[in-house]
């Protein structure tokens, strides 16, 4: 770093950091420039002697290093990161562009450099002979979207453009990301850049996979009413794909028809997106028919297809369809994956067959597929909830023996089937294989071991994992509360109780209508009432949308207070925020009626109902 960046850097120590750095990297500015003028300067008055070519090709080389090596390690500041764009930027000629990508990417990903970046893009693009790459382009696009300053990403594309290069697909998602896909659209018609099918392709699928599908829709048909291009199966499959994953059956079974019309012939990702999306919506005869007309259009299903069908079919426990399907892929020469092994074993596991089981395990050997973490922790469930807890600890031996590290999920049914049973002693040799394998406890742990001593009235142990919670930064669950909240209510400790339920309140944790059934005592279901109200009252003020379970809580506390007037008043309340009631509501507050004899009120309420 020169001495002029070091006293800038010092003498502006006490600036706020995101305007220190970009004020240094200003003031450098003029002094770069006037360096490269002297170094351009003697350049003309040097001889073109080979030892000077070469001093400067190993000087360049291990300043290159160094800036790869000091932006890989993750810890690179931003004062050192400027001194060293310093030395690139006074280069002639000037190192490659991989060295000034590699700055700027270290610092996108800092927080607040954004401006940062921005200012060395513009300080490169000031130079001449500087040529930047689509790398370069898509690190500034991606610093401009956070400043909110999308309009600026605009020229950047424009320069892309103007260098001769093309934009990728990363480019145009990264854009998506700070701009909806229609103004993008819009935008790079508007300032006439260049474009082709590939371009509308990629912010199509760059649309569905922000989420923006509708938008995507819309600017599918605004393409093909304003024949900018002739839409292609790429531009519709995306689409058919994410429509289908949100539940939107029928529309993608409308945009498939409007795919044939305009003469797009589907593929075979088209047709797996909408054989799964209707099995999965239960559709099974027209996932059958798209099957069949898949085949008669000389589309063959791969692997993808059939493990769609056949995850579907399991999971309606239809194993001898998916056992068909099995035999179908095996005439077509399609090996299954895992994954669809998988689908298979899962149903066999929960349905008890452990031949069957056995025999796919010994089928996927020999098919030379080895079975995953999914594969191992579905067996240990179905072991575990059968009680079977020697043979699923047997299965975790073998399993780790062939080299499948067990994951949390993995752990948390191991540890709920041996506390189910009583087995605290490999309880604690569980915990501590996780401890060894640096795989934390997570909530869902903690909450089972929880419950687990709080079934077995050990209070104060279950209220020392409860600290311990606190004290590790696990945020407790409304399980957890529960669990505590119903042992200490049977134990006759409301006092202790009470002080949990504080907690959970200044947690903003809703209780749900496992809390309202703690305890019957209806001075204490009072006393929690209260504090429920003013816990759900805030969020209906500050436009937090609570849910039917909230209401469905705090209209049964009130029913089991007799205090009806409330309940109406919750009821009320959450039709007009357009929740709508279920039967567990009518139920609740109907049988509230009839317990204070106002029967009149609760028929009114069951016609309501019918």
């Amino acid at each position: 770093m020169s001495m002029k960046t070091k006293t800038i850097i010092n003498s502006y120590g006490n600036l706020p950091c995101l305007f220190r750095q970009f004020f240094t990297l200003h003031f450098l500015r003029p002094h770069a420039a006037s360096s490269s003028s002297i170094n351009d300067s003697n350049n003309n008055n040097k001889n073109d002697d080979d030892d000077d070519d070469d001093d400067y090709d190993s000087s360049v080389a291990r300043l290159e290093k160094l800036v790869h090596q000091r932006c890989k390690s993750g810890n690179l500041r931003v004062n050192e990161a400027l001194g060293l764009f310093d030395s690139l930027i006074r280069k002639r000629p000037m190192p490659s562009i991989r060295a000034f990508n590699h700055l700027l990417g270290a610092l996108s990903k800092r927080d607040r450099c954004s401006t940062v970046v921005f200012s060395m893009y513009k300080h490169m693009m000031g130079c001449l002979h500087f040529r930047p790459n689509v790398c370069t382009m898509n690190t500034v696009i991606k610093c401009l979207c956070p400043l909110k300053k999308v309009d600026l990403s605009f020229p950047v594309l424009a320069t892309i453009y103007k260098h001769g290069l093309q934009p990728d697909a990363r480019t145009l998602n990264t854009l998506l990301h700070g701009s909806l896909p229609l103004e993008l659209f819009w935008e790079i018609l508007r300032k006439k850049l260049p474009w082709s099918d590939v371009t509308f392709a990629t912010i199509i699928n760059g649309s569905c996979k922000a989420g923006k599908t509708s938008d995507a829709l819309e600017l599918l048909h605004k393409i093909h009413d304003g024949e900018w291009i002739k839409p292609y199966v790429y531009c519709f499959s995306p689409v058919v794909d994410s429509l289908c994953k949100r539940g939107r059956i029928d529309e993608s079974l409308s945009l498939f028809h409007d795919m044939i019309n305009y003469g797009v012939v589907p593929d075979v990702v088209t047709y797996t997106s909408l054989v799964h999306g209707l099995c999965e919506s239960g559709r099974w005869e027209e996932a059958k028919n798209f099957l069949i007309g898949m085949l008669r259009s000389g589309v063959s299903p791969n692997i993808c297809t059939y493990s769609a069908l056949i995850d579907a079919l399991c999971k309606e426990r239809r194993v001898s369809e998916a056992e068909s399907l099995l035999g179908m892929m095996a005439k077509k020469g399609l090996q299954p994956d895992v994954v669809t092994f998988n689908s298979m074993f899962s149903v066999l596991c929960k349905l008890g067959r452990w031949e069957e089981a056995s025999q796919l395990l010994k089928h996927m050997i020999h098919c030379k597929l080895s079975a995953n973490i999914v594969t191992y922790s579905t067996m240990l469930d179905a072991l575990l909830k059968e009680g079977r807890t020697k043979e699923a600890l047997d299965l975790m031996e073998a399993m780790t023996g062939r080299g499948v590290t067990p994951n949390i999920i993995t752990y948390n049914s191991l540890i709920y089937g041996l506390c189910r049973s009583g087995q605290w002693r490999e309880v604690t040799k569980i915990l501590n294989k996780m401890q060894d394998e640096a795989t934390p406890p997570n909530v869902v742990t903690s909450s089972i071991l929880v419950d687990a001593l709080v079934k077995e009235r050990r209070m104060k142990e279950a209220l020392a994992l409860f600290g311990q919670m606190i004290h590790r930064h696990v945020r407790p669950n409304i399980v957890t509360y529960n669990s505590l909240l119903n042992g200490l209510c049977d134990l006759g400790q409301l006092e202790e109780a009470e002080k949990i339920f504080d907690i959970m309140v200044k947690q903003e944790i809703c209780p749900n209508t496992i809390t309202s059934n703690s305890h019957s005592d209806s001075h204490f279901i009072r006393r929690l009432m209260e504090k429920a109200q003013n816990l759900f009252d805030p969020m209906v003020q500050h436009g937090k949308m609570p849910d039917i379970i909230s209401y469905n809580t705090l209209i049964k506390g009130y029913c089991l207070l007799g205090e009806m007037g409330k309940a109406k008043k919750i009821f009320d309340q959450m039709e007009a925020k357009g929740v709508l009631p279920n039967f567990i509501t009518y139920y609740t507050i109907v049988k509230g009626y009839i317990k204070v004899n106002r029967n009149d009120a609760a028929l009114e309420l069951l016609k309501d109902m019918i």
